[in-house]
């Protein structure tokens, strides 16, 4: 008896673990979430700078509140539909690695395109001095 009670909650939880994910509302399309995490990884290093620089708490708490609520509202989501397109793409296992490979790319992007920025800015100064 004990066997076919395992056996039983045994299938069943394959069963559930096995349905599909329904797609989350609003639903992001796979272009909208690799920019939505770019922005997100550029606000997290923002945060850390802040941190870095000193900052107190309530600027560093302010900052992140105003930068998610308004990268949020730009994508018209909340937290909680953010996480369910999250949770969504992760179960997506093809999906996710495309997006966090595209998502590494525009952040090394955004680093190069600084750094030449700078390379660019100091070049300038340099012939301003001679």
């Amino acid at each position: 008896m004990k066997l076919r009670i395992i056996f039983t909650v045994l299938i069943a939880s394959l069963l559930i673990a096995c349905s599909p994910i329904p797609r989350p509302t609003p639903f992001l399309s796979e272009r909208q979430m690799v920019e939505l995490l770019t922005e997100m990884h550029v606000i997290e290093a923002q945060l850390q700078q802040l941190q870095n620089q000193g900052e107190s708490f309530d600027v560093i708490r302010t900052y992140t509140t105003a930068a998610y609520t308004e990268l949020f509202e730009r994508f018209g989501l909340t937290e909680e539909s953010f996480e369910a397109n999250l949770f969504f793409r992760t179960h997506q296992s093809r999906d996710i690695e495309r997006i966090q490979t595209r998502v590494h790319e525009n952040l090394q992007g955004i680093i190069d395109a600084r750094e030449q920025g700078e390379r660019n800015l100091q070049e300038r100064v340099l012939e301003r001095e001679l």
